[in-house]
């Protein structure tokens, strides 16, 4: 048994099991985007997970600063996510983080850190990180978020009291809770106030719904809870999707999906060339010599050009591993440009960009310096 020092990161969902009593299937499938936005952040941040027990992840990095920075990604990912849910539905996390000597045995983790971390976790509230006094030195000034001195804590099994700083929700900069904000008017009035508001919002949709949709022609149908917004250009892309024909493709291939799939519509301010993305993408064409197939899905982009979806791989026909990769599926946090959408999973690089014939021409780049190469992918819409 080694020891070593070791940034530790806990986290749990709040109430979880609430929301599982509430709704055990859509919560358990949830669950499992949970975990897959965990592992996919924590290797961008150059960490690694050590246990996953119900919903309570512990995660190891070899700095605080990128354990500060994988619960910030984390975080600010929750929230987005949770834009799809009403209130009673959200799932909040909340984290603790510190830095200790640990033993670490064949990758398991013991020692009073790892206990520190989950205690920690447990002073922080629904979307908050919670810090030591070690991690809060450490990274210093390297982020633009404010922390706030808890003082010393006494925490369970922990002999000596605990100085803690608290991250709060939204200090990054994201979306604040949705409770933050309430009309400062009369009741009466702010009444009156919504109902001219309401109208003037139908009239809007109307007149946007006959410009891009003439008199004959039929208007996609948004589902209940896919998002807001007057229908646009932008919009009328984001509902161009079949979930029946891409579970039916997926199941075909062997490609797994989570339960719930939201194509969210953009924003009136996202650009009509980033909302083109939205929806699920797949085909027939096998990206590598491995004979390995790919479905993308585009679930919601925002006016900063961040893009939230899915991403699922089958198993290769051609292996010559005695283990070899295993259909799975992941979500993942990307970032949109001018050149098309970005993101990471791992060590792995991945770039999808729409082309003028409609299809989605993807490149994935391995980080590994052993097995340095580029493999090409090329989906359609499915829709």
């Amino acid at each position: 048994m080694k020891r070593k020092i070791s940034a530790i990161l806990a986290a749990d969902i709040v109430k979880y099991s609430k929301l599982v009593g509430e709704d055990e299937e859509e919560t358990v499938g949830r669950l499992a985007d949970y975990r897959a936005l965990f592992e996919e952040t924590t290797a961008r941040r150059n960490g690694r997970i050590v246990n996953v027990v119900g919903d309570a992840v512990l995660a190891e990095f070899a700095s605080s600063v990128d354990a500060v920075r994988c619960a910030l990604d984390v975080q600010e990912a929750v929230r987005s996510r949770n834009l799809a849910y009403p209130e009673s539905r959200e799932m909040n996390v909340r984290i603790g983080v510190t830095l200790a000597d640990v033993m670490d045995e064949n990758g398991e983790l013991f020692g009073d850190g790892v206990n520190i971390a989950a205690r920690l976790e447990g002073l922080a509230p629904p979307g908050g990180i919670c810090v030591s006094e070690m991690v809060r030195e450490q990274v210093g000034e390297r982020f633009a978020v404010k922390f706030e001195d808890m003082g010393r804590r006494r925490v369970k099994n922990i002999a000596k009291p605990v100085r803690a700083y608290l991250i709060p929700p939204g200090a990054d900069g994201a979306r604040k809770g949705r409770a933050a904000w309430r009309p400062r008017v009369f009741p009466r009035a702010w009444l009156l106030a919504t109902a001219v508001g309401a109208l003037v919002i139908l009239a809007g949709v109307v007149t946007a719904a006959l410009r891009f949709y003439p008199q004959g022609e039929k208007a996609p149908v948004v589902s209940p809870g896919t998002g807001g917004g007057t229908p646009t250009a932008a919009a009328a892309h984001a509902v161009r999707f079949d979930e029946a024909k891409l579970r039916a493709l997926a199941l075909s291939q062997g490609i797994p999906l989570p339960r719930q799939i939201k194509i969210l519509l953009p924003a009136p301010n996202v650009p009509t060339a980033w909302a083109d993305y939205l929806g699920g993408w797949g085909g027939d064409k096998r990206w590598n010599g491995a004979g390995r197939q790919a479905l993308l899905i585009i679930e919601s982009i925002d006016e900063t050009g961040t893009a939230l979806g899915i991403y699922g791989q089958s198993q290769p026909l051609v292996t010559t591993a005695n283990n070899p990769p295993p259909a799975r599926f992941f979500s993942f946090v990307g970032t949109m440009s001018d050149k098309g959408m970005n993101f990471h999973w791992g060590q792995a690089s991945y770039m999808f960009r729409l082309m003028p014939d409609g299809l989605l021409w993807g490149r994935w780049e391995t980080g590994n310096e052993q097995r340095r190469f580029e493999l090409t992918i090329t989906l359609e819409r499915i829709e």
